[in-house]
């Protein structure tokens, strides 16, 4: 059935992401598949990188740096499917918000996923989900529900 699974999604754990994660995980131990997260972090060109005018002159230290906070997010996911008993991998990559659907793809194919699921901020009010649809991969695409409102 599913051997490989690629699950895109944002890395901070958010009661949004948690129906992507939670799916992604009873997938992966009813299967037996390999999990990849892939978290795409948007670059940004910021203007103190082009002109070097501000008193840090475009360069950010340790403190600054926003991947530190999405590296360890990301690192708490993939523990979690790890201790469920799921053969778990993650990585991280940057691409502005245009381009992460091509990421996306390119990644899947280049793991040769048979299961690719989008976290809900990849389908609410952006256009990744419908970016990869429209590229028809020969892959099973999982557009995880957003979570239910409480009544």
């Amino acid at each position: 059935m599913y051997e490989r699974i690629l699950v895109a999604i944002d890395a901070h754990p958010t009661e949004e992401n948690a129906s992507a994660i939670r799916r992604t995980e009873q997938i992966g131990t009813l299967t037996g598949a390999v999990v990849h997260v892939l978290h795409v972090a948007r670059g940004h060109i910021i203007p103190e990188d082009i002109t070097g005018g501000s008193a840090r002159l475009g360069v950010w230290t340790a403190e600054d740096d926003p991947e530190d906070a999405d590296r360890a997010a990301l690192q708490q996911l993939i523990d979690g499917l790890c201790a469920a008993g799921v053969d778990a991998h993650g990585e991280m990559v940057t691409a502005t918000e245009h381009d992460a659907a091509d990421v996306i793809l390119q990644r899947a194919d280049e793991l040769g996923v048979d299961l690719l699921v989008l976290g809900h901020q990849h389908h609410r009010g952006s256009r990744t989900a419908e970016r990869v649809i429209h590229h028809h991969p020969a892959y099973s695409v999982l557009l995880a529900r957003p979570p239910q409102e409480r009544r």
